[in-house]
């Protein structure tokens, strides 16, 4: 999402509200009230879910960095411990097998 078109957005909104609510001044003023609670409730509505879609996205941009970090998996790790078991137990073995028996 584009912050600079979704900022631009909210402020299109804005303006909206109040050139509504100077018309309504004007036409019917009993009912001001009512026009600027729908649009503070349309406002923070519309603002919660952009910033909860914005932090998904920001969330699901971050794990991808960690998948394309770790290669999706730790296989190539735990196949590096793997072998380092695999040669260390073989030189053990060597060890033990040249050590002189007392």
């Amino acid at each position: 999402m584009n912050k600079t078109l979704i900022t631009l957005g909210f402020l299109i909104l804005i303006l909206g509200a109040i050139v509504g609510d100077v018309v309504l001044a004007i036409i019917a003023p009993d009912q001001l009230a009512v026009f600027n609670g729908a649009v503070v409730t349309i406002l923070g509505v519309g603002t919660a879910g952009i910033v909860t879609i914005y932090g998904l996205g920001k969330q699901g941009a971050q794990l991808e960095q960690i998948k394309s970090q770790t290669n999706g998996t730790l296989s190539k790790l735990i196949d590096e411990r793997d072998a380092a078991l695999a040669e260390a137990a073989h030189l053990r073995e060597q060890s033990a097998a040249t050590r002189p028996r007392e």
